[in-house]
């Protein structure tokens, strides 16, 4: 009889196991270098996940949750192991169904992409050295974010705006943008300007300078940091 009971007791336990067991999954998923603004229950700040074993750079989805045990560091992308646990009992609507949880990060490693995120004064753009603006002789300033894959700038008669389409840190390629359509005496600036965004393929960073590069490597544009 105890030996019945026993085996029992063992088949009751082994079951329950394999109920714990098929509640829950590990995965691993890269976390990129930047939180973004997105919209749950409201206004919020989301990690941007992928799963896979390489980083596809269109593949980022917003994560609304927490991943527990995780010390979130930004400028920094991760390659962690975590455990995912359904819920148990009522959950609210506006709740996840499950649980997630800090296994093990494989991987941390400074996001070179980052490093352009500032603001950068023009120095010099095809032969113009130190070109100004038209109305009040201002400097030319670009603003770069990296995270929000925007810029936004100066071209000396009108403004441009728009989206950082590749940037992994030495390659980068910029969208057209939006320009205000003002008329100015002088617009060599601008059109130099123009020029070099549109064939901007690559960066590098030195002594707080940075050059944009053509396909062949030529400085088309150089600035100096502000901040």
């Amino acid at each position: 009889m105890k030996t019945i009971l026993f085996l029992l007791f063992c088949t009751v336990l082994g079951v329950v196991a394999c109920e714990d067991q098929s509640d829950s999954k590990t995965e691993t998923w890269w976390i990129n270098s930047a939180k973004i603004d997105c919209v749950g229950v409201g206004p919020m700040s989301c990690l941007q996940i992928q799963r896979g074993a390489e980083i596809d750079p269109e593949g980022w989805e917003f994560f609304y949750s927490d991943i527990q045990g995780f010390d979130y560091e930004p400028g920094n992308i991760y390659q962690i192991k975590l455990k995912i646990t359904d819920k148990k009992g009522t959950i609210p609507a506006d709740a996840s169904s499950q649980n997630y949880e800090l296994v093990e990060i494989l991987s941390k490693d400074q996001d070179p992409a980052l490093r352009l995120t500032n603001i950068w004064k023009v120095t010099k753009v095809g032969d113009l050295e130190n070109p100004t603006g038209f109305k009040n002789e201002e400097v030319l300033t670009f603003e770069f974010d990296v995270s929000k894959k925007t810029y936004v700038g100066n071209m000396g008669c009108n403004s441009i705006r728009g989206a950082i389409k590749e940037n992994d840190g030495e390659k980068l390629v910029l969208g057209p943008g939006a320009a205000t359509m003002m008329a100015c005496p002088d617009m060599a600036p601008e059109q130099a300007i123009s020029e070099a965004l549109i064939n901007t393929r690559g960066y590098k960073l030195e002594n707080n300078q940075l050059y944009l590069l053509n396909e062949a490597g030529e400085t088309l544009m150089t600035f100096q940091a502000v901040d």
